[in-house]
């Protein structure tokens, strides 16, 4: 075995040794958020979700999302691609912390408002001490809420915040290799019309996370007649952008199939992969 494959095989054992001892950190921290009992904020529910999200992001960016993540490295760079990422992580922490407030106000019946501009941090036990608790504590805990009068209370959570984070890396992913497949389309008038495909794919993928919030949250009186229906938030709040993830995924790869099928013709062809804007379309 040479240095290289070596390397590999090491770096694909150290990998998931690191994100699974960081989410077993993060159950077992949680269990000490009993020791303080209903102080707020709880530090073991400080500590404990941010080394679980910690974790998610670091196994998703290393396993299923590396290329993406590779791909947003590289655009990032871009005044597109810097712009878009702060541009969606603004709209969906706002949207989604609107989301969050009306969970929690569902949840504990008690609104979040103030005469003056504030920010609070809070954290909640969740009894009996359990696995199952532990896990749905890293989930809720904790929750920052930024209170601006008369009106605006947004709620803010490390899963919204984390999830964010992951759908703007494949938008910006996305969006850079559809204008690497644009270029490679300029060549082929015929081919251009392959862009219509991954262009809807990214609208599809990012509305998807943000539409249901605004439709939820922001048309007052859906969001009152909906208040007592929890399940609704619930499903919304943590389900949806799972859904825009995995939207955002299998376009990348179709996007990076249809660089392969258009370059092909050129003569680019390499060990089943083709260079599409200097990278290897996967």
């Amino acid at each position: 075995m040479d240095d290289v494959t070596r390397g590999r095989a090491g770096g694909s054992i150290i990998l998931p040794v690191h994100g699974f001892t960081f989410i077993g950190l993060a159950v077992v921290t949680s269990f000490f958020a009993y020791l303080w009992g209903a102080t707020t904020p709880n530090p073991a529910e400080l500590l404990a979700p941010a080394l679980f999200w910690y974790a998610v992001c670091f196994l998703l960016f290393s396993y299923p999302l590396r290329h993406a993540w590779e791909d947003f490295l590289q655009h990032i760079r871009t005044a597109l691609g810097a712009g878009v990422f702060v541009a969606y992580l603004a709209i969906h922490v706002v949207l989604y912390g609107f989301l969050l407030e009306s969970l929690l106000v569902s949840v504990f019946d008690q609104p979040y408002n103030s005469a003056a501009a504030s920010f609070s941090i809070t954290t909640s036990i969740f009894a009996p001490p359990s696995l199952s608790n532990a896990v749905l504590a890293l989930w809720f805990n904790p929750w920052m809420v930024l209170t601006i009068p008369p009106l605006f209370d947004d709620a803010l959570s490390f899963y919204s915040i984390a999830i964010a984070i992951v759908i703007a890396v494949l938008i910006v992913a996305n969006i850079g290799r559809t204008r690497e497949l644009g270029r490679v389309c300029s060549a082929n008038l015929k081919s251009r019309s392959m862009l219509v495909f991954p262009a809807l794919g990214i609208v599809l993928g990012a509305s998807c996370c943000l539409s249901v919030p605004v439709l939820i949250t922001l048309a007052a009186p859906t969001a009152a007649a909906l208040s007592s229906t929890l399940w609704i938030y619930d499903v919304t709040y943590f389900f949806f952008p799972l859904i825009a993830v995995a939207l955002l995924y299998l376009n990348l790869r179709s996007v990076n199939k249809i660089a392969s099928n258009v370059a092909q013709p050129s003569g680019k062809e390499v060990s089943g992969s083709v260079d599409v804007g200097g990278r290897h379309a996967r």
